[in-house]
């Protein structure tokens, strides 16, 4: 006969409600999953049923779940999920920065949208690339290489471990490889279109009876649009080749290793 005494109990709930809670709090700041567009009683379903797979190979220290010692154990873990999808975030804000940035180049800045996943007014175009990059992570089955990600954050970040300062520094630094990325997006652009400027210029000069500002944001704009499809065609490839730098990023770091 099946016999579960208190201790047994204790350490069932400890090792199925801390990695819960971190779960819980890496979806909700995941993109997609932490829009939003899916309510919260499905992220808490979700939460619920990785945390039950997982919860036979979590090593979880012995805490009291009583005691009030445990309300600092929750909130280290509901840190670490946080921090986890906001990594991920970073990866779907680069190409709205990117497109944002573009749509500044291109003249394309006064096309506002709204976004109905965060709730903020962004440029139209910032908004299609992120449209895009959202495609492609569920499209590559990206949402299940995060299912991996997260599995394999309670061996690299185990429970209990504490905050660690470098850790988080890591992530600060993560942001200057956003902005380096976005960059490196729009700069094609954007050196074509000040190449152009400088010939409007030069034509300007040389004769001042032509109205250049009629004339070269309409061929700018129209080169802009010329250009963005172009760029469709590598979209995803440049998408994989940034997945590949956050999973390299994660192995050389934190040393999670995980199938991207």
């Amino acid at each position: 006969m099946f016999e579960l005494n208190v201790d047994q109990l204790m350490s069932f709930t400890v090792s199925f409600t801390l990695p819960f809670f971190r779960i819980g709090a890496f979806l909700m700041a995941l993109p997609l999953f932490g829009s939003k567009l899916v309510s919260t009683r499905t992220r808490i379903l979700y939460s619920f049923a990785i945390s039950l797979a997982i919860t036979p190979i979590v090593e979880a220290p012995p805490f009291d779940p009583v005691s009030p010692a445990y309300i600092p154990v929750i909130g280290e873990q509901l840190v670490i999920g946080f921090i986890l999808g906001f990594i991920v975030t970073i990866l779907f804000q680069l190409f709205s920065l990117a497109g944002q940035l573009a749509a500044m180049k291109a003249g394309l800045g006064f096309a506002m949208s709204n976004d109905p996943a965060n709730g903020v007014t962004v440029a139209s175009l910032g908004q299609y690339y992120l449209s895009m990059v959202g495609l492609a992570f569920i499209g590559t089955n990206g949402h299940h290489v995060m299912i991996e990600y997260i599995v394999e954050s309670f061996n690299y970040w185990p429970i209990g471990s504490g905050f660690d300062p470098e850790k988080y520094w890591d992530v600060v630094q993560l942001g200057g490889w956003m902005f380096e990325k976005a960059l490196l997006i729009v700069l094609p652009l954007a050196v074509a279109v000040l190449i152009m400027n400088i010939s409007f210029g030069i034509v300007a000069k040389a004769s001042p009876q032509l109205n250049i500002f009629a004339l070269g944001f309409p061929v700018i704009l129209l080169f802009s649009l010329v250009f963005f499809w172009m760029m469709l065609e590598d979209f995803l490839d440049i998408y994989r080749l940034f997945f590949e730098d956050i999973i390299l990023w994660m192995k050389d770091s934190w040393g999670i290793s995980v199938n991207g």
